[in-house]
């Protein structure tokens, strides 16, 4: 927070965040790739795209509890109430771990009923099911991580959290190509190769949660549910969560007119997906740093330093996916083949890489105000805008194009980028609005405890 050179702060804290999300990423050709080889990969891949809305609706919790984390906790250190956040903290992994199991029983239940009713059959509906039955197994830890990576990143240390990711990657990738490519075990060893890799860096985050060293360590005693503390985190956790939710059952709706148009494009869009995915990442590395420097700067009351970060972070992220889009369009060709054996496959996703790369930018400036506004506690702008952007705007436009015109699988393409570009003017809109003030009250015992009297200094909603 002190250094002066927040292109420098941005770089180096977005630097290894980077680093993991691009990985990651990496990870998910790999994967794609894996599977595009195997005899049914049409259905093999059709069935993974289908099945991953599901998963993003229930780790809409995840996202929710991450994003309250940061902010709650990150605005509490700024303004030096290092007790009071560690409350938090506590309270937040101990809804990790509840969200864990009840994730883990919901989406092993849901997932044959889900995929049939979005009209996923035959084989597709069976790598589907195995599919999301086998990456069940792995909420527990995702969520349990993801508690850790919030309260590690509220201090700003974005580099213990990429460390332990990579780490899960590489786990991932060997057991991927061994399970899929050596042991012929198809759409169920890539799932059973992320819920390995998912699981083997836990105990690694649990230890360092609770080591006496670390500068918020956690206690047993922290663990304890304070439902005051809960409803705060719930106040902001609530609408992140639900923008999540409802983005992913869109997601999910959209699959499913996907799904109307055949296997083929199925397959294309997903595989178009894990392209733009790699081209979005250092844009989402920015938008971390960007929530976390938003609240700590907002919790120490250096409201100009927070606005100032907002600009940089969106100049440098609209830059990338500018050059990023421009250098990847002439290789389409060479992805599509990369990613998929079958020849309708490629040719439906060179189309769909196309226009998925022309608004890379404009994502880039939406992740960017979903960003400034998560750290500055205005979650709430966050969920109308995601919400916005894909019930009223895109899945009406895909609805129109495939009722009334002959556009075909063009017509999704089409809505997909009117909708990412008008959703900025919301988003505009929005920015205007936010006040850079802190949003989280602090605790009588606490205030006393810093000679401040309750609520100084802090304008509560």
């Amino acid at each position: 927070m002190q250094e002066p050179n927040l292109y420098k702060v941005f770089f180096i804290l977005a630097a290894p965040i980077f680093g993991a999300n691009f990985l990651k990423a990496f990870n998910d050709l790999v994967d794609t790739y894996f599977v595009g080889q195997i005899p049914n990969s049409v259905s093999a891949q059709a069935g993974i795209s289908v099945a991953w809305p599901l998963i993003n609706i229930v780790l809409s919790f995840q996202i929710g509890l991450a994003v309250a984390g940061v902010a709650v906790i990150s605005q509490l250190l700024g303004g030096g109430h290092r007790e009071e956040a560690r409350k938090y903290a506590g309270v937040l992994m101990t809804l990790g771990l509840f969200f864990g199991v009840l994730l883990n029983v919901l989406l092993y239940v849901l997932s044959e009923p889900v995929m049939y009713w979005m009209g996923a059959k035959g084989e597709t509906l069976s790598c589907a099911v195995i599919y999301l039955r086998t990456r069940s197994f792995e909420m527990l830890f995702v969520m349990i991580f993801s508690v850790f990576q919030a309260i590690r990143q509220a201090q700003g240390d974005t580099t213990t959290p990429v460390l332990l990711s990579i780490g899960t990657i590489v786990i991932n990738v060997v057991l991927t190509g061994l399970f899929v490519s050596v042991f012929n075990m198809g759409v169920f060893g890539a799932a059973l190769a992320t819920a390995i890799g998912q699981a083997a860096v836990c105990p690694v985050a649990i230890w360092l949660t609770f080591s006496p060293k670390e500068f918020l360590s956690l206690k047993t005693s922290d663990l304890k549910v304070k439902w005051e503390n809960v409803k705060r985190l719930f106040k902001i956790a609530i609408p992140s969560a639900a923008s999540q939710a409802l983005s992913s059952l869109g997601f999910l709706i959209l699959q499913a007119l996907i799904l109307d148009y055949g296997d083929v494009v199925t397959a294309a869009f997903s595989n178009g997906n894990k392209i733009s995915s790699m081209l979005l990442m250092p844009v989402l590395a920015l938008g971390s740093v960007l929530a976390a420097y938003v609240g700590q700067n907002i919790g120490a009351g250096n409201r100009e330093k927070a606005l100032k970060a907002y600009k940089i972070s969106r100049n440098i992220s609209f830059g990338l996916a500018l050059v990023g889009s421009a250098i990847l369009l002439p290789f389409r060709w060479f992805l599509a083949e990369l990613l998929s054996n079958n020849p309708a496959t490629q040719t439906a996703a060179v189309e769909y890489i196309f226009w998925v790369l022309l608004t890379q930018p404009l994502m880039a400036l939406f992740q960017n105000y979903i960003s400034v506004f998560n750290g500055a506690g205005n979650t709430g702008f966050s969920f109308i805008m995601s919400s916005v952007r894909l019930w009223c705007i895109r899945l009406p436009l895909i609805l129109l194009f495939k009722s009334f015109t002959d556009l075909g699988s063009l017509g999704i393409w089409y809505a997909m980028v009117i909708s990412n570009f008008l959703i900025l003017l919301l988003g505009a809109f929005f920015f205007r609005k936010v006040d850079f003030s802190p949003k989280i009250p602090i605790s009588s015992a606490e205030n006393k405890k810093r000679k401040i009297p309750t609520g100084a200094g802090i304008k509560c909603r």
